[in-house]
């Protein structure tokens, strides 16, 4: 008897997760267009996410968005004409052919007209026109793929700009705010970024070579695959970045804060290391052929000694 409804109270817990699983699933395949509908009907989702949401071709006009996350989203040719984008998170949003005529974009700016695309506030068609604006209010500007080359940036705010292929060699970006911004193989060749935020940028595949970044805040930034070879990085700042894969070849890394960095399979050959700070850093992998370590603080704590070249001697 007990056996038998042992069986039956299972059979009905087995019965219930089915349906929390179906009903789950039903659920996910039926919010899109759910969302859509209220999203046209309503015109206001303050504060809402909607991450990597399908709202393609949607007539969202006049619709307030303050404060929403939009990341990954698909808004290709959607209408946002004299919406209310005021702090909302477009990150790896694609935005492509989307009309943003008279839109209040992120950083509280009129997109002007044509605003196809991309939001064209007064500073992003002063940079797009002239490659020179010093201290301009670029948050979260579209600028993916842009021929920026030598463009004259000092302090500029570029807070989750989209910066992803542009050329940005031998620009002037010193003192810059580039939190959170999205730069994949970007191109910084020679360029100047002294003292510039970068925290929490993503920087994967960028090139950086040779340019100048000392005093630079890295921490948590992703720079996967990125190449910093001869870069100058002194007393920068990389806590907790993503270094994986990374060519820091004949870069000078003294002073640099490195804890807790992954800094897996990453090429330091050649690099200067002097004083710099490794403490549970992450080194599986990584090439120090000849590179300058004396002074250092490894992974463990210890300082390495004099004629540490290659390897830490302790």
């Amino acid at each position: 008897m007990r056996k038998s409804r042992f069986r039956k109270a299972m059979l009905a817990v087995g019965v219930a997760g089915l349906l929390l699983v179906f009903y789950g699933l039903m659920g996910r395949w039926l919010a899109p267009a759910g969302i859509r509908q209220r999203l046209t009907a309503d015109r206001s989702c303050r504060l809402c996410d909607l991450a990597g949401e399908n709202l393609n071709g949607l007539n969202l006009a006049g619709a307030d968005f303050t404060g929403a996350i939009f990341y990954g989203t698909d808004l290709t040719g959607a209408v946002l004409k004299n919406a209310i984008l005021v702090n909302a998170d477009l990150r790896c949003a694609c935005i492509e052919k989307a009309i943003l005529d008279g839109a209040t974009w992120v950083n509280g700016q009129i997109c002007g007209s044509p605003s196809i695309g991309r939001c064209l506030t007064p500073d992003t068609a002063k940079l797009l026109e002239s490659g020179h604006c010093p201290g301009c209010n670029l948050r979260a500007a579209t600028l993916d793929s842009s021929p920026l080359a030598g463009a004259f940036l000092k302090s500029a705010d570029l807070t989750r700009a989209a910066l992803s292929r542009t050329n940005l060699n031998q620009a002037n970006l010193t003192r810059a705010n580039l939190t959170r911004s999205v730069a994949r193989q970007a191109g910084f060749q020679k360029s100047l970024l002294l003292e510039a935020d970068l925290t929490e940028a993503d920087l994967t595949g960028a090139d950086l070579s040779e340019a100048y970044l000392r005093k630079s805040l890295m921490t948590g930034a992703v720079l996967e695959h990125a190449c910093l070879e001869k870069a100058d990085l002194r007393q920068a700042v990389f806590h907790g970045a993503r270094l994986n894969g990374a060519r820091l070849s004949g870069a000078d890394l003294a002073e640099a804060n490195l804890k807790m960095a992954d800094l897996t399979g990453a090429d330091l050959t050649g690099a200067n290391l002097e004083k710099a700070n490794l403490i549970g850093a992450r080194l599986k992998g990584a090439r120090f052929d000849e590179a300058y370590l004396t002074g250092a603080v490894w992974t463990n704590g210890k300082k390495c000694g004099h004629g540490s070249i290659g390897r830490c001697e302790q």
